[in-house]
């Protein structure tokens, strides 16, 4: 797949922190070991020469073997008295070494020639987020929903701590969702909540209108833009689609959804659809092959109410 400069220079600067830090981490923790007990030192000068005499027995023709046994005996003499050290002290001798985010790659991004799984993750990651920038739209979070807006606050209320546990325990492997309501009902604010818990937790999450997302997959598709918006849609650990039903209703956007819900339903991956129409106009709108797929595998949530959005321009104009 794909990636802008923008993102690549993003995932090489993420790399490079992490490097970085895990680096200055380990050199930090040296320092003030060393300084509390030179002895650090003088192990681990010990050890480091044991390697130059084995290069000496070799050059001058001495018992290579037998360097190599002395040198093995020193030096794990000299690593269990550093251990001692560090243990008293209740650090570990692994934390003498950076500890790298990727044990793999140690932070650098290819194993050889081969770009690491974390590398590609980062890409993908940071394709999302670019993708859903582009949107417009702002993560949010539950802890703002305000009850007193709804008339059932008990119902409103049963249905976002489902949503708070379905984010704080989100997995790619989560149930698929549908939000269904009139307008203004905070729809959007709670899908986008899900998302933000989702990221948190550092999984890849795309989000913003289906019209918007699908009609950049339309302009890369007739070449009018660069990138691979379908591959990104597809593989997302959660894919959040705002105001299914607002779209165009051409061939290519129906086509184009009937695939994404397909493929994303195959490979387990969830999603979250937030429409304002009802189980049977979704139906009418998309037949029965899209629509069987949502509400056949979706968990339905309804949310009900009247919009908030005018509630909150009535409450000003009384407090005037």
């Amino acid at each position: 797949m794909s990636y802008s400069p923008e993102v690549y220079r993003a995932a090489e600067d993420e790399l490079s922190r992490r490097r970085t830090e895990a680096e200055q981490r380990a050199n930090a923790l040296r320092a003030r070991m060393t300084a509390q007990n030179p002895r650090i030192a003088e192990l681990e000068l010990m050890m480091r020469a044991s390697a130059a005499e084995v290069a000496r027995a070799v050059v001058n023709g001495g018992n290579v073997e037998e360097v190599v046994a002395e040198m093995r005996r020193r030096n794990e003499t000299a690593q269990k008295e550093l251990a001692d050290i560090l243990h008293a002290a209740g650090e570990t001798v692994d934390n003498f070494a950076p500890q790298y985010s990727c044990k793999r790659c140690s932070d650098t991004g290819y194993v050889g020639r081969e770009m690491c799984e974390c590398f590609r993750r980062l890409l993908a990651e940071g394709a999302a987020q670019r993708l859903s920038r582009l949107s417009g739209m702002q993560l949010t979070s539950l802890d703002d929903m305000d009850l007193s807006f709804y008339k059932d606050r008990a119902a409103m209320q049963r249905l976002l701590d489902f949503c708070r546990s379905y984010g704080e325990n989100f997995s790619p492997t989560a149930d698929s969702l549908l939000f269904f309501g009139p307008t203004g009902v905070g729809k959007t604010h709670v899908s986008l909540a899900i998302a933000a818990m989702a990221a948190q937790k550092g999984y890849s999450v795309v989000y913003g209108p289906t019209q918007q997302l699908i009609g950049q997959m339309e302009r890369e598709h007739f070449g009018r833009e660069e990138g691979d918006t379908g591959e990104l849609l597809n593989t997302a650990d959660l894919l959040v689609l705002d105001d299914l039903g607002t779209e165009l209703t051409g061939s290519f956007y129906q086509v184009s959804l009937l695939n994404l819900v397909n493929t994303r339903l195959l490979t387990g991956r969830p999603t979250i659809i937030s429409t304002n129409l009802t189980p049977p106009e979704l139906q009418s709108r998309y037949g029965v092959q899209l629509s069987s797929r949502i509400l056949g595998t979706y968990l339905p949530l309804q949310f009900k109410g009247d919009d908030i959005r005018q509630q909150k321009l009535e409450r000003r104009l009384r407090n005037q």
